[in-house]
């Protein structure tokens, strides 16, 4: 008996998903692939280009190249896997969500397999949904007889936050002495996620079941022996944190490290990539603005430098170096650092380093590779941009005796992101902000207040530092002119034109922004359509457009870096995110007078001047298509005066609430305080 996979129904506006494994699978057994490497090869090749994603370097060709990996072996388990893996990296949760199921179809009775398709529909829909599944899965009483059945059911029971029921179903099992061992590996895995070390070694005494999961009984030794008490509630990873966090803390109590003076001296500034994004616009417009002041400054001396995670070249994280690098702003890769500062027997975080062995693997690599760097630089203050890189930088800077510490989050905070959870992060942030010099700071107040709720912080205790922005540059190469040219010739160089500045991915929306797009030229057939960005889901828009009857009237601008150029293409700007903090695309657009519609998300409220040419949705989960091409079609309808007043108006509006001179300001105000 196989269980079933009952589909979770969709709302009715959503855009097509695609399974891209079931349709490349059952094209190969159409024309079959003759196989040029051998199952295990493929594997190892696989699992290489997993890695290569995970490390912050995806790219579609990875996805594309596991999948063709995969159809010359169908029947594999393993690379079906991989390809699941790689979807969910895409950031379409849809499309990842629809290749699992499809996985699980192929592989029914996978523990390895349904977990994931369930973890998803967890993610995505209310729990009935997904507990469907399981229900499926345990009807007769199939888990008591079937060993399989009931390690399946348990590891989707952890998922969903029931380890004591997971447990239950494994105790449930009948006897069967060829699958104990298995049955005691799956019920110490959960122990051991719940902080029972110690029980769960006790079932990994007998040799044969350690010999099942080696890595896991060395792990579970090491756990019981560091450690104790009150550090035994969670995974090792979450006791780990916590004594390094105390280590940390307490050292920094005995021998605080001196405050900075009254003139600031080096600065440094941590982010992950110089990529194209909103927030590591920010960070370079940050560095930019400080390195300017401290010319002419007495209060600030710097000099000012940006240490990332990884510069690629190729992967496009290094969109801002080159302005960067104009201004002589020293910018470092610290993945390319030796770890341990080169020498473990004088690294400072090295007394540490079986308890930071434990630790996940972004956080353990900060501290091994930054502490020592942020020492010997010795910056009076760091300033650490995002979530991602102060759960990996953020010990390593306290760690480092850095005095004064900022962490700065740009959007809504991780219990928000149910995408994006870590179990670590709240002791993280919580055992940070005890160390003296420590802060965090937001560029929103809706994104404060959250932080704020979920850290149990008192209510306004958060600094907020409004982003700066400054007009674009309306140039751009005579290609790009040229593009534009024989796209308003082609839509006959009349007609409402309506922008978008994106990445292509889940949480930007692109196939909601071309939803509103089509309701659009319904209500206007002349309206054209102008979208700026990249990324993973590109390909599913163009095929959007198509079935939706505009892609010649929409033009698909790519990559570029003269934003500028193409809003003053635009009469008005659509932003679709799911998440945001605040959006530089929409002051941007202001700053340009355009009017802009937009999501309820994060703080983009915030960004969006009280006007009656802007329009912000009711609602970030599911927008109201009408309401925006019905809002949009009044702008269209409006006389050239009153568009050239609003645009007066909006541009004034952003100019005097997100200029540069301001967030520098601000930023130094909360550098130099004591």
């Amino acid at each position: 008996m196989t269980g079933s996979l009952p589909a979770p129904v969709q709302r009715p506006a959503a855009p097509p998903m695609e399974d891209m494994l079931s349709d490349a699978l059952a094209r190969g057994a159409l024309e079959p692939v003759v196989s040029r490497l051998t199952e295990s090869e493929a594997l190892a090749e696989a699992a290489a280009l997993l890695e290569e994603a995970n490390r912050g370097d995806y790219s579609r060709w990875l996805l594309s190249r596991a999948i063709d990996l995969t159809v010359q072996h169908p029947d594999s388990e393993a690379l079906q896997w991989h390809v699941g893996k790689l979807m969910e990296l895409t950031g379409d949760r849809d499309s990842a969500r629809l290749c699992w199921r499809g996985i699980a179809e192929r592989f029914p009775n996978s523990p390895n397999i349904l977990p994931e398709y369930f973890r998803m529909t967890l993610e995505a829909f209310d729990p009935p949904v997904a507990m469907a599944i399981l229900d499926s899965y345990e009807r007769d009483g199939a888990a008591r007889a079937d060993p399989e059945r009931a390690i399946l059911i348990a590891r989707c029971r952890v998922l969903s936050g029931e380890p004591e029921r997971a447990l239950a179903t494994l105790d449930a099992v009948d006897g069967n002495t060829d699958y104990a061992p298995r049955i005691a590996v799956e019920k110490a895995k959960i122990l051991r996620m719940s902080g029972q070390f110690d029980e769960a070694l006790n079932l990994l005494k007998d040799g044969d079941t350690a010999a099942h999961d080696p890595a896991l009984a060395k792990d579970i030794k090491r756990a019981a022996t560091l450690f104790r008490g009150r550090h035994t509630h969670g995974p090792p990873s979450l006791a780990a944190l916590e004594m390094v966090l105390e280590n940390a803390l307490e050292r920094r109590s005995e021998r605080p490290p001196a405050r900075p003076e009254s003139i600031l001296g080096s600065i440094v500034l941590i982010g992950g990539t110089l990529g194209g994004g909103g927030a590591e616009r920010q960070l370079a417009n940050t560095a930019l603005g400080l390195a300017e002041r401290a010319k002419k400054s007495d209060s600030l001396h710097g000099p000012v430098s940006i240490f990332c995670r990884k510069l690629d070249r190729r992967r496009r994280n290094d969109f801002y170096l080159s302005r960067l690098e104009q201004a002589n702003i020293r910018v470092a890769d610290y993945l390319s650092a030796q770890p341990w500062g080169g020498d473990r027997e004088v690294s400072a975080p090295a007394d540490s380093a079986r308890l930071i062995a434990a630790l996940p693997d972004r956080m353990r690599e900060g501290i091994i590779r930054l502490t020592d760097i942020l020492r010997y630089e010795s910056p009076e203050v760091v300033q650490i941009w995002q979530d991602g890189m102060i759960f990996a930088a953020g010990l390593a800077a306290v760690m480092a005796d850095v005095p004064r510490i900022i962490l700065n989050v740009r959007t809504m905070p991780p219990n928000a992101r149910t995408d994006r959870q870590r179990p670590e992060q709240r002791t993280l942030y919580r055992g940070l902000l005890q160390a003296e010099g420590v802060s965090l700071t937001a560029n929103s107040r809706i994104a404060a207040r959250a932080y704020e709720d979920w850290l149990d912080l008192p209510q306004n205790s958060l600094f907020t530092v409004a982003n700066g922005v400054a007009p674009l540059a309306t140039d751009a190469p005579k290609a790009e002119q040229g593009v534009w040219r024989r796209f308003d010739r082609a839509t006959g160089s009349e007609g409402f034109v309506l922008g978008g500045v994106m990445r292509f991915d889940d949480n930007k929306r692109p196939l909601l922004w071309l939803e509103i797009c089509a309701a659009l030229a319904e209500r206007l057939p002349d309206a054209r359509f102008v979208i700026a960005g990249h990324g993973p889901i590109r390909p599913a828009a163009e095929q959007f457009a198509r079935a939706a009857g505009i892609a010649d009237r929409t033009l698909f601008v790519g990559r570029t870096s003269h934003v500028g150029y193409w809003l003053n293409t635009m009469d008005a700007l659509t932003l679709t995110s799911r998440h945001e903090g605040v959006p530089n695309a929409l002051i941007e657009a202001q700053l340009a007078g355009l009017p802009v519609v937009t999501t309820p998300a994060g703080g983009a409220a915030e960004a969006v001047a009280p006007h009656p040419a802007n329009r912000v949705l009711a609602d970030a989960a599911s927008p109201d298509v009408a309401e925006a091409a019905d809002h949009l079609a009044k702008l269209a309808a409006q006389s050239d005066e009153d568009r050239k007043d609003a645009g007066k108006a909006l541009k004034a509006w952003a100019a005097d609430r997100f200029s540069m001179t301001a967030m520098v300001d601000r930023t130094i105000d909360i550098f130099a305080m004591r």
